[in-house]
């Protein structure tokens, strides 16, 4: 859930660049063409101890939490906190750097999963997602496996600049920056994510596309690599999760 939320959210852009003659096809303003996307497919585990601990597990981004309204960490160096307002229903809060970056609201009913949230934006406005989920097994209730068969994501737009003297930023509108040179080093996320576990790995397929690794505390999370059409019209994202590498998903952008 989380995983394919946080892969979403990353490529909502707010800020501008321009394009030089010098400058590698990628590089431009582009907006997500949701009918040609493929986010689909993503599993997901919940489970829960004997003494109410409860355990998130979505493609190797795991914590444990307790539906108490209290803080718990995150892999990524984020906090998360979760509610019980009903039988069925429970809410959760996640928090960067002591302010909300996303809020969500689950109901469980029988086999289906059902998610609405908003995503903080660096304005200080939201963004709307929600996702569908079905159960694969266990129960009952939340706990079990479960495999998104929905995904709503809101209307974005994605810009990547150049970076000298060889490499590339980019920047989404929660206020997060991701960028690197294309040497295969591990740079840290900047702007809302200084200071976060989540650092990035550039590398150059070929002139008119590249290789990103993202990475928490070290260890591989997921490999995306973008690559723009034959006539520059279109930006096409294929990520891979490390720990799930049949979950494939596909983002799909138009240029501006």
């Amino acid at each position: 859930m989380k995983t394919r939320l946080r892969a979403v959210a990353a490529f909502v852009i707010l800020a501008g660049v321009s394009l030089v003659a010098a400058d590698p096809s990628y590089v431009g303003k582009w907006k997500l063409n949701a009918a040609k996307s493929q986010l689909t497919g993503e599993t997901l585990t919940i489970s829960r101890a004997a003494d109410g601990m409860m355990t998130f597990d979505g493609q190797g981004f795991k914590y444990s939490f307790k539906t108490d309204g209290k803080e718990y960490p995150t892999p990524d160096g984020a906090t998360v906190s979760w509610t019980q307002p009903s039988a069925d229903a429970y809410d959760v809060t996640i928090r960067g750097g002591g302010k909300p970056v996303a809020t969500y609201h689950v109901i469980v009913k029988a086999e289906a999963l059902n998610l609405t949230g908003k995503l903080s934006k660096a304005d200080g406005t939201t963004s709307d997602f929600s996702a569908a989920y079905k159960r694969k097994s266990g129960g009952p209730g939340i706990a079990g496996t479960w495999i998104s068969t929905e995904v709503k994501a809101p209307v974005s737009t994605l810009v990547v600049s150049a970076a000298a003297p060889d490499g590339v930023s980019i920047t989404d509108d929660s206020g997060a920056i991701f960028g690197g040179q294309f040497d295969g080093k591990e740079t840290p996320a900047l702007g809302r994510l200084r200071g976060s576990k989540i650092t990035t790995v550039f590398k150059k397929a070929k002139a008119n596309s590249f290789e990103l690794t993202n990475k928490i505390d070290g260890k591989a999370m997921s490999t995306d690599m973008y690559s723009v059409s034959a006539d520059g019209k279109t930006l096409t994202i294929d990520g891979t999760p490390t720990n799930a590498p049949t979950e494939k998903y596909k983002i799909v952008l138009d240029r501006q």
